[in-house]
Formats: structure tokens, C-alpha cells, sequence
């Protein structure tokens, strides 16, 4: 039986998330032309997203407003054009950056199997077979997200963001001060908002291993169970370490 049994939390250290991003962005060098042809299809798809407002100005001010149905329909055949290229672009964008997160995860899985290797009986004496299991499988799957949602949203969206300010401000400089000055407060919010959820999603990261470390001994220790007539009990273990679960799911989800 393990020393950390089932029942208790796995302690997590903290670590600087500027530290962790550059350990798993070192991974992206070995993909640089790839890297960088996802990158030439984000900014087409950032212009085009940036042109697709100018577009319905131009057509309201001038093509809708001065009657000029001709120009009307040449816009909309632009319109129809770049935003059928921006689709191409997303979708070779999406393929392209899905095997590259899942060959970088291929890589990490196998450097971690062969760190596991190398650990101590100590480390495995200490830990159900159950929560590593959770860690190997789990927090591994967990750095796709972080891949794909860096590089394919937070980029792209960043960099719109941006344009778009200027452009508003070319625009209308009092119009865009006046939408703009909700953003720091946005900011604020955001920042507080993300240290309290990933406190959160913390807990339901060790309720989840909990929970599978319980798993994997009973299925495992099942002839023990049956040899003390110990069902009910274990039923009840599970009842509460799943309703453990739920509910730091569902607090981390809010």
C-alpha cells in the first residue's frame, strides 16, 4: 500500500508559467517551417477578418447610400472571395498545427516514460500506480490544449485586437477612447478571474487522480475486495471521492 493513499491530495509546486511556456514552446524549434506556414495563414486570416468591417463601411457609406448597386455586388464578390480563402486557410491552419501538437506530444510522452525509468522505488513506494497514471495521461493531454489554444487563438486574437484599435482610432479617435476604456477594467477582471480558476482546476487535477488511483487498486486488488466481502464499503469509497470530483469540477467550471 502506498504511503499516499488514495484519500490524500497529491502537493503541487508552483512554478512560474513564463518558465513552463518556454519549456514547452522549445519544443516548437523543431517544426519551424511548419510554425511558419501556420503563421503566414494566420495573418491572412487576420486580414481578412480586418477587411470584412471595411468592406460593410464601404458598402453602407458609399454603395448603399448613393444607390450604386453595381458597387454593391462587386463588394459582395470580394467579400464571398477572401472569405472563402480565409476558410482554406483555417482549415490547413487546424491540420497542420493538430499533427504538430500531437507529434510534440509523441516527444514528451517519450521523455517522460524514460524520466519515469529513472525514479526511485522511493517515488513509487509514495503513489498509487493510479495518479501517475493521471499525471502521465492527464496533465500530457492538458499541454495540447495549451499548443493549440496559444499559437491558434491567443496570437491571432491579440494581433486583432490590436488592429482594430488602430483602426479605430484612425477612425474616430473619441469613438475609440470610449470604447477602449472598459479594457482595463476587462484586464483586471480577467487576471483575477484566471488565479482563482486555476486554483480551481488545481483541486479537480488531484480529486481526478484521487479518483483514478482508487480505480486502478480496486480493479487490480478485486480478489482482496471479494475475500472480505468488502463491496459495500468500497462502493461507498467511490460514491464519495466521485461526488469529491463533480463537485470540484463543476466549482472550477463556474
Amino acid at each position: 500500500m502506498p504511503i499516499n493513499t488514495f484519500k490524500e491530495d497529491e502537493k503541487t509546486k508552483d512554478t512560474i508559467k513564463i518558465h513552463t511556456l518556454k519549456r514547452l514552446f522549445s519544443y516548437l524549434l523543431e517544426y519551424k517551417l511548419k510554425i511558419c506556414i501556420v503563421l503566414t495563414l494566420m495573418v491572412i486570416i487576420i486580414g481578412v477578418s480586418i477587411i470584412n468591417p471595411l468592406l460593410i463601411k464601404i458598402a453602407i457609406d458609399n454603395c448603399i447610400e448613393n444607390k450604386d448597386f453595381k458597387g454593391l455586388i462587386h463588394i459582395a464578390i470580394m467579400g464571398i472571395i477572401i472569405n472563402s480563402i480565409s476558410m482554406i486557410c483555417i482549415k490547413y491552419r487546424i491540420i497542420i498545427m493538430s499533427k504538430v501538437s500531437n507529434e510534440i506530444l509523441v516527444t514528451i510522452r517519450q521523455e517522460l516514460y524514460t524520466h519515469i525509468q529513472k525514479l526511485s522505488f522511493e517515488f513509487y513506494d509514495n503513489r498509487p500506480v493510479g495518479k501517475i497514471l493521471a499525471r502521465v495521461i492527464g496533465d500530457v493531454n492538458s499541454l495540447k490544449d495549451v499548443l493549440n489554444n496559444s499559437v491558434i487563438t491567443v496570437i491571432p486574437d491579440f494581433i486583432t485586437i490590436c488592429a482594430v484599435a488602430v483602426i479605430m482610432l484612425v477612425l474616430n479617435v473619441r469613438l475609440a477612447i470610449a470604447s477602449l476604456f472598459m479594457l482595463p477594467f476587462l484586464m483586471v477582471s480577467m487576471y483575477m478571474i484566471q488565479r482563482i480558476s486555476h486554483k480551481r482546476w488545481q483541486i479537480f487535477r488531484n480529486k481526478n487522480s484521487n479518483l483514478n488511483a482508487f480505480t486502478h487498486e480496486s480493479f487490480s486488488g478485486i480478489r482482496v475486495v471479494q475475500s472480505f466481502t468488502a463491496e459495500e464499503q468500497m462502493k461507498d469509497s467511490f460514491d464519495d471521492l466521485l461526488k469529491e470530483q463533480r463537485g470540484a469540477f463543476m466549482s472550477a467550471v463556474r
